[in-house]
C-alpha cells in the first residue's frame, strides 16, 4: 500500500508540479496494511475483571528503540512510559492488570526495557493529574485509557547497542540501555517503520477474550534524525513528528495536503465525519455491545484556555470533560428507523445534547446506570437505540441493528495551510490544479466495537465475546 500511494502521489506531482518531491515522499499516512512507525492501541482496561494484553512486533532485520506510553482515557494524561529495545524480528508482550487502587504493566518478556519492567508489575501514576480537581486525581482514573508505541531510532545490528539488545540464547545483555548509554549511542539511524501490534481484552472470571489491531501511522517522523529520549520523558509523541504533509485516500481520490503543524498532519490521517457500526443488546443484560471511540490527538487541541479546531471545548479541570457534539440515528435489522434521533444517557457534565466528552470514549448499548455493560467503563455514555421495530427485546432472539454517529459541531473541521495541496485520482491523474487549502470535516478518531454474551459464569463458562472494527466515512473539500 505504501508503494501504491507513493506511485500515485509522484504521478500526480509530476502532472501538476505542486509539492516538493522530498516533502511528499515523507508524507504521514495511516497504513491499512498495519505496519508503521507509530502504533495507537485504541483501548486498555482493567475494569470489570478485564486484563489487557498488548504486543508489538518488529518485522525488520534491524533493531529498534521505541517509546511505550500509556495514557488515561479522560484527557490523555500520561500514566507511564518507558523505553523498549526490540532486536531484529523481535516481539514484546506486556500485561496491564488491576492493582488495589489503579493499574500496572507487567511482563515476563526478555527484551530490554529502561527502566526494567518486572513480572510483578510497575504501577501506573497520577502525577500529571495535579492540575485537576481533587476528585479527578484518583488512581482509579488510570484503570482505562489507550496506549501508543513510537519508534525513536533504528539501531545498527553491528553497533555496540545493537549487539547489546540482540538476544543470545534467548536473552539480551541489556547493559547499554540505560539513559546514560542509549541516549548517546552511536550506530543509530532514522526510524524506518515496520512495526505492528495487537491488543487483547481478557476476562478470566468471565470466560471471554477478544482483541483488536493497533492503528499503524507511518512516515510521521521521516526524515527525523534519530533520537533516543530519556526514559520518563514525554517525547516523542504524536505531535513531535517532522512531517507536515498528509496523504489520505477517499472516494477514489488521493489528497496530498500541506499543514502548518505536524500534529495537524497526523490528525488529518484519522479525520472522519461519520462512524458506523452494529450493535445488539437485551433487556436482561445477557447480550450487550460497547463501542470504543478514541481521539488520540485530542489532548494537543483541548489542553488550552480555548480549544483549537477541530475540537469544540477545552478540557475542564473542574468537571473533567471536554465535549464534542454528535448526532445519532439507529436502524434495526429489518430497516426500521427510530422516529427521532437516539439519546445518550446519562448526559455528561457540561454537555448540551448528545456529546462525546473524553479522549477514549465508550458508548454502551443497553448500559447499566453506573458503568458500561461489556467493558465496565466509567468514561461512557449509555444508549438504547431501536431494535425489533421499537419493541423491547427481553432476551436473545430479536436483538440487533446499526448506528450512524455524526460529528455535528461547526468547529469540527481542520483546514490546511495555504498553498500547495493536491487532489488526484488514485491512478495518479490530477483532478485539479494545486489548491489554496483543503478542509477536512469531523474529528480524528479510531476505535472498535465489542459485543458479549454472558450466559453463565462458573464451571464450565458459557460466555462469549467478539470485536470488530468500526466503519468510517470522510468528507474533504
Amino acid at each position: 500500500m505504501k508503494t501504491f500511494k507513493q506511485k500515485a502521489l509522484f504521478s500526480a506531482l509530476a502532472g501538476v508540479g505542486a509539492l516538493a518531491m522530498a516533502g511528499a515522499a515523507n508524507a504521514v499516512y495511516v497504513n491499512p496494511d498495519g505496519l508503521g512507525q507509530a502504533l495507537v492501541y485504541p483501548y486498555y482496561t482493567v475494569r470489570a475483571g478485564n486484563t489487557t494484553l498488548i504486543s508489538v512486533v518488529n518485522t525488520t532485520d534491524q533493531a529498534k528503540a521505541v517509546k511505550v506510553r500509556f495514557l488515561e482515557g479522560k484527557n490523555s494524561r500520561e500514566v507511564l512510559d518507558f523505553n523498549l529495545f526490540l532486536s531484529a524480528k523481535d516481539v514484546w508482550t506486556g500485561s496491564i492488570q488491576a492493582t488495589a487502587d489503579g493499574a500496572s504493566i507487567a511482563t515476563s518478556d526478555k527484551s530490554c526495557t529502561n527502566p526494567k519492567v518486572t513480572t510483578t508489575g510497575i504501577p501506573f501514576r497520577n502525577f500529571l493529574f495535579v492540575d485537576d480537581a481533587p476528585a479527578l486525581q484518583t488512581l482509579d482514573r488510570t484503570r482505562e485509557g489507550y496506549a501508543e508505541i513510537l519508534e525513536m531510532a533504528t539501531i545498527g545490528n553491528g553497533s555496540a547497542l545493537g549487539k547489546d539488545v540482540t538476544h543470545n540464547a534467548g536473552v539480551p545483555a541489556c547493559k547499554l540501555t540505560t539513559d546514560a548509554s542509549a541516549t548517546v549511542a552511536t550506530g543509530i539511524s532514522a526510524p524506518t517503520g515496520g512495526l505492528f501490534g495487537n491488543g487483547t481484552l481478557l476476562n478470566f472470571l468471565g470466560g471471554a477474550s477478544t482483541g483488536y489491531d493497533a492503528v499503524a501511522i507511518d512516515a510521521y517522523n521521516a526524515p527525523l534524525r534519530p533520537s533516543i529520549t530519556q526514559s520518563g520523558i514525554t517525547t516523542p509523541n504524536l505531535s513531535t513528528g517532522t512531517s507536515t504533509v498528509s496523504v489520505v485516500t477517499n472516494a477514489g481520490n488521493l489528497y496530498v495536503t500541506n499543514w502548518v503543524l505536524p500534529i495537524d498532519a497526523v490528525s488529518a490521517t484519522m479525520m472522519h465525519d461519520n462512524v458506523y457500526g452494529e450493535y445488539a443488546y437485551t433487556a436482561d443484560g445477557v447480550i450487550g455491545t460497547d463501542w470504543v471511540i478514541t481521539m488520540p490527538t485530542k489532548n494537543q487541541y483541548v489542553n488550552t484556555v480555548t480549544a483549537r479546531q477541530p475540537f469544540q471545548n477545552a478540557w475542564s479541570t473542574t468537571t473533567g470533560v471536554s465535549c464534542d457534539s454528535v448526532s445519532l440515528t439507529s436502524t434495526d435489522r429489518e430497516e426500521f428507523v427510530g422516529v427521532t434521533n437516539d439519546d445518550f444517557s446519562p448526559l455528561p457534565p457540561a454537555a448540551k445534547g448528545n456529546a462525546l466528552c473524553y479522549e477514549a470514549n465508550v458508548i454502551s448499548f443497553g448500559a447499566a446506570p453506573s458503568a458500561s455493560l461489556v467493558l465496565g467503563s466509567t468514561n461512557y455514555v449509555g444508549i438504547k437505540p431501536v431494535q425489533n421495530q421499537g419493541l423491547d427485546v427481553a432476551s436473545a432472539g430479536k436483538e440487533g441493528g446499526w448506528l450512524a454517529l455524526s460529528f455535528t459541531s461547526p468547529t469540527a473541521v481542520l483546514t490546511s495551510s495555504l498553498g500547495g495541496s493536491v487532489t488526484s485520482t488514485t491512478g495518479g491523474t490530477a483532478t485539479t490544479a494545486p489548491v489554496a487549502s483543503q478542509t477536512y470535516f469531523g474529528l480524528p478518531v479510531v476505535g472498535f466495537a465489542i459485543s458479549s454474551a454472558s450466559f453463565k459464569t462458573g464451571n464450565p463458562q458459557q460466555n462469549f465475546a467478539n470485536s470488530y472494527s468500526l466503519k468510517f466515512s470522510r468528507k474533504i473539500q
